[in-house]
């Protein structure tokens, strides 16, 4: 008895897995917006913690019901930057040290000077004399303290707005890491879903964007660590 030809089965099958994560998404996003709806509508905090960096409030947004997956766009991956920020305000803050010590050299060097300049200014008088050339360098002083200032500002920022996902996607509380002292990547995908969301007002259709974002380490003690999926940002649906 001949075999029947199992290509023109297979083949079938693999066209129609594709059509459903085309149209439907795949069954990670799925499950981790599950995870998400669900600890939302009971303020459980903790594990929102470990899979999301933005909220679903149910007094605000209302309660998630039954949803669907509309698309999911395809992974844009970018250069993780969080070492070369982390490296960028270390030496800033090392510039911002030594410039202290020099400011604080000139400042002792010139504490008489420095107090009556401060007294004049406060009463809006002129500064005259030996003392309104100190003035000029004191006022250079003063203004490379508000660049010193403005810079580690923003480097802290960036430092800052870098780890949440970081450290969510890939910190192991067991094995914790340095994360600001790898090279990486960060892959980003966009799902739209279409979802039936309980407010007050009654049951209405919604539908949203979340991004979700993943973190890959580069040669952590010899590997690559692969971090989660983390839910990052939600908008309105166009």
């Amino acid at each position: 008895m001949s075999r029947p030809n199992s290509k023109w089965v297979i083949v079938p099958a693999l066209l129609l897995a594709v059509v459903a994560v085309a149209c439907g998404g795949g069954g990670e996003e799925k499950t981790l917006l599950n995870k998400y709806f669900t600890a939302s509508k009971v303020s459980d905090n903790m594990t929102l913690s470990n899979i999301a960096t933005v909220a679903f409030d149910p007094k605000t947004d209302g309660q998630m019901g039954s949803f669907s997956i509309v698309s999911v766009s395809p992974d844009k991956v970018e250069p993780l930057q969080i070492k070369q920020h982390a490296a960028d305000l270390k030496a800033a803050t090392d510039a911002e040290k030594a410039f202290t010590e020099k400011k604080k050299a000139f400042q002792d060097a010139n504490s008489d000077a420095i107090d009556r300049i401060v007294k004049a200014e406060g009463k809006n008088q002129p500064v005259k004399g030996k003392d309104a050339d100190i003035q000029k360098e004191w006022n250079k002083w003063r203004d490379q303290t508000s660049e010193h200032a403005k810079k580690l500002s923003e480097l802290r920022k960036r430092v800052s707005g870098d780890q949440p996902i970081v450290e969510i996607s890939c910190q192991d509380q067991r094995n914790p890491i340095d994360t600001t002292a790898y090279d990486g990547e960060v892959a980003s995908k966009e799902i739209t879903i279409d979802g039936q969301v309980k407010t007050d007002a009654g049951t209405s259709a919604k539908k949203y964007v979340f991004t979700l974002q993943r973190v890959t380490l580069k040669n952590v003690n010899g590997k690559d660590v692969v971090g989660r999926w983390v839910i990052t940002d939600r908008k309105d649906a166009q």
